[in-house]
């Protein structure tokens, strides 16, 4: 499964640790989780600032991809629920977010 992590209120917000607990697990799972972020920049330094071992991104939008949905992120996790023109399939919004165990069952839940 693929995974797209926003950074400013996302990775960088309230519910940092929570996030970054699941960001790890799922990769010890094998999932592909990436940094996104509307600036390049502020994913190249949520990547090292928080030393992950991940691809840090710009965010893609649907169009970008000819609204290709195997192209597709599987999940994206974002603050700002209006943007659902992300290119991913499904939304977590950080506000619905509870624990890490929530997030997890959330994601690999829904993916059956």
């Amino acid at each position: 499964m693929r995974i797209a992590f926003d950074v400013k209120g996302t990775l960088e917000g309230p519910k940092k640790n929570i996030l970054l607990s699941a960001f790890v697990k799922l990769q010890e799972m094998g999932h592909e989780c990436v940094v996104w972020s509307n600036s390049y920049g502020y994913a190249v330094d949520a990547v090292r600032d928080n030393n992950l071992d991940a691809e840090p991104m710009s965010k893609t939008m649907k169009m970008d991809l000819d609204h290709d949905e195997t192209k597709f992120f599987d999940v994206a996790i974002d603050d700002d629920s209006s943007q659902t023109w992300l290119a991913a399939k499904r939304f977590i919004w950080v506000h619905e977010i509870e624990t890490t165990g929530w997030l997890l069952n959330k994601i690999l839940g829904e993916s059956k």
